[in-house]
């Protein structure tokens, strides 16, 4: 990735946008869909937002899952609301995960 990393508090955001209407199977089914570079390449997306400090590797764990949520609700938040993340439908979790994996949903 060749931008600048964007350096992010997740406490900057006041209270959690998505945490009640994520759907966890979706986004691990979503995660192992891609291809292994795929994964990778969303993980090191999410570690360049300042969202994912574990191991880029791959799989889907914990951190993972926290630090996609985390960057759905930074893009709301950061977009102030202009932009939608439905991480609640399978194709909703398909375009979001496809579009950090491209590196086209950084703000």
């Amino acid at each position: 990735m060749n931008r600048p990393a964007i350096a992010f508090a997740p406490t900057a955001i006041p209270g959690a946008l998505l945490a009640a209407s994520y759907r966890a199977d979706l986004l691990e089914t979503g995660f192992q869909r891609l291809g292994p570079d795929q994964r990778r390449a969303v993980q090191a997306e999410l570690r360049e937002l300042g969202l994912y400090a574990a191991r880029i590797d791959g799989a889907f764990g914990p951190e993972t899952e926290a630090a996609l949520v985390r960057g759905a609700d930074y893009l709301v938040w950061s977009s102030r609301g202009a932009m939608r993340v439905d991480l609640g439908t399978p194709r909703g979790v398909a375009v979001y995960l496809r579009g950090l994996a491209l590196g086209q949903v950084a703000a």
